[in-house]
């Protein structure tokens, strides 16, 4: 109980001072993010995750217990890779510009077995971004979109939804910051979701090195 409590208290202040979040090695994915470029290695329908360098992705990654925060997958237009995304609403990105935004331009890269994928994303281009983390509305948040992608286009189920309360560790939920961005955006604990970290874990796709 004692470290329980400690180890709140230095969450809260991580999160107050900025600080980067320790991760022991239960913590860590056994993948080491990658810098090098994928312009030539990518293939469209990968799934591309990163860090993201916001406050939103400090409390993603107490309350899942993982440094995956954003992800998005890979299209081809014209020749070119983009990764469609959620930021204010769906957009195509390109892939540099992507990779330069997550923390130290690191990224993680996983795939599908299934050959010649083809997205059709034109319907989603332009939805607004789910700020309440909520299923089956019709507008998505990042890992949201890819497991909708992959189910309804591809027939790939690849993780199993859980209730809010399921990823907060150690009661984060009492941690002012994740208490207070649950309140103002409507989240409730029994709401069911999936986190960057579950598409990331899935048995379904396989890194790409």
């Amino acid at each position: 109980m004692k470290r329980a409590i400690i180890y709140i208290g230095f969450l809260i202040t991580a999160l107050t001072l900025g600080f980067a979040l320790p991760y022991s090695p239960m913590l860590v994915e056994t993948l080491t993010a990658q810098t090098q470029p994928i312009e030539e290695v990518v293939k469209e329908g990968d799934v591309i995750f990163q860090t993201t360098q916001t406050g939103q992705s400090k409390l993603i990654q107490i309350g899942t217990r993982s440094r995956v925060t954003h992800c998005g997958i890979i299209v081809m237009k014209e020749g070119k890779p983009y990764v469609l995304e959620t930021l204010s609403t769906l957009v195509l990105t390109p892939l540099e510009d992507f990779i330069a935004r997550g923390v130290d331009g690191k990224y993680w890269l996983k795939r599908s077995e299934l050959e010649n994928i083809k997205i059709e994303y034109d319907d989603y281009l332009g939805k607004p971004y789910d700020r309440a983390f909520r299923m089956h509305n019709d507008i998505y948040y990042c890992s949201e979109l890819v497991y909708d992608i992959y189910l309804r286009q591809l027939g790939i189920n690849l993780c199993k939804p859980k209730k809010i309360e399921d990823y907060l560790i150690l009661c984060t939920e009492k941690i002012p910051q994740i208490e207070s961005t649950m309140k103002e955006r409507g989240i409730t604990k029994d709401q069911y979701a999936v986190a960057p970290v579950d598409i990331f874990n899935s048995d379904k796709l396989q890194t790409v090195k």
